[in-house]
């Protein structure tokens, strides 16, 4: 089957991962897959690095590699009008066939059922990050009726409360997994201890550019801990995580010298394997990946209650889930983990063993192909 995955936005996030990801899979499994991304940008950056790199844990074990059939990322400027986008993209299959195309966005949608409208060949696959909500405006209602559509969703709850047009089908589950044999297993405490009993301990923090009040949160329960407990250090990464507004929080609180304010990063697995803590404040696919890198790493994770963390994290099992904005609560929470190394070993330790069990990144694959053969009509995919 010949498959394409649309991605116009320039950052890097857990939903750029997730096609990239889901494009090497499917690629590996015999496909022809492609990738359209702004040129130039992090996203055709990275999802180009996938394609041809499969080294464990992003460079931490750069000899044991395992072995995947790559797909070709090819710049696509999506820039303009939707009809221009859509034009030029029909012109590209006339170089190479769409069996299926995915897409996430309402306008990503409009364009690749138009292209494959004008071209007379291709379905759509409409996918939903995880923990969101379908939108379905103009253009999507519009591309729907263009062109068969087969709708996927990262989580259950996202796909009962979807108002999925009547030609739409039933959707596709395909909820985001790891190959947690590409993460080294966690051995002790990340931090040597000092003749206190404790050295310095980190928070790993996950952000993405919705997430700068949770980081607030954040950033609070480090300023309230700081007097009593002076070897804690919070870390935050990810898109806009080095903005003058975050750092000004920091300076007006007095912990300026306790926060590091990483921006985006390529290494960020190897922060997080030396973390004590993870504490994620993104959203969607990006809080996602996230909750599932920590805990493959056996970090134990943080995040708040009533977000995608609920479908991944079991509370005091594999992780903690806090109420939003308290940073009262999320303060005593992180002293009894930071304070209890047995407590934090056997956290994670089971978030490893969880997601190994419920979220492999086969299964992820798994329903990323149903949802291939679901928008083509095919009952078996073929390469």
């Amino acid at each position: 089957m010949h498959i394409l995955f649309l991605h116009f936005a320039r950052e890097w996030s857990g939903t750029a991962r997730a096609f990239s990801v889901a494009a090497r899979g499917l690629a590996a499994r015999g496909h022809t897959v492609r990738f359209l991304a702004e040129p130039d940008s992090s996203v055709e950056q990275s999802a180009s690095r996938i394609a041809t790199v499969a080294s464990k844990l992003g460079g931490v074990d750069p000899e044991a590699q395992h072995d995947v059939a790559p797909f070709e990322v090819i710049q696509f400027r999506s820039e303009g009008p939707w009809l221009a986008a859509a034009w030029r993209l029909k012109h590209l299959f006339r170089h190479w066939d769409a069996d299926v195309v995915f897409v996430t966005t309402e306008r990503e949608h409009l364009i690749g059922a138009v292209a494959c409208w004008l071209g007379r060949r291709g379905s759509i696959v409409r996918r939903t990050p995880a923990g969101c909500v379908l939108e379905m405006h103009g253009a999507g209602k519009v591309g729907s009726w263009l062109t068969k559509t087969c709708y996927l969703f990262a989580d259950e709850n996202d796909a009962s409360a979807a108002k999925i047009p009547r030609r739409g089908g039933r959707p596709v589950l395909a909820m985001l997994g790891v190959d947690t044999t590409r993460y080294p297993e966690r051995t002790g405490a990340a931090s040597p201890e000092n003749a206190d009993g404790l050295g310095i301990r980190y928070i790993i923090c996950v952000y993405d550019q919705t997430s700068r009040g949770r980081a607030a949160t954040a950033i609070r329960t480090v300023s309230m801990l700081s007097p009593r407990h002076p070897y804690l250090r919070l870390m935050i990464f990810g898109p806009g995580s080095d903005s003058e507004d975050l750092r000004m929080q920091a300076a007006a609180l007095g912990v300026l010298d306790l926060v590091s304010f990483l921006g985006e990063r390529d290494d960020h697995l190897l922060l997080m394997r030396d973390a004590d803590l993870g504490w994620v404040v993104a959203e969607a696919d990006t809080a996602a990946y996230g909750i599932l890198d920590l805990m493959a790493l056996g970090v134990p994770v943080i995040a708040a209650e009533g977000t995608i963390a609920e479908a991944y994290v079991a509370s005091m099992i594999t992780g903690t889930l806090i109420p939003a904005d308290d940073a009262a609560t999320t303060a005593a929470a992180v002293v009894s983990l930071l304070t209890n190394e047995e407590q934090r070993v056997a956290i994670g330790a089971a978030g490893r063993a969880r997601v190994a069990r419920e979220f492999p990144e086969q299964a992820m694959i798994d329903g990323f192909e149903k949802a291939c053969e679901t928008a083509s009509g095919r009952n078996r995919s073929k390469g």
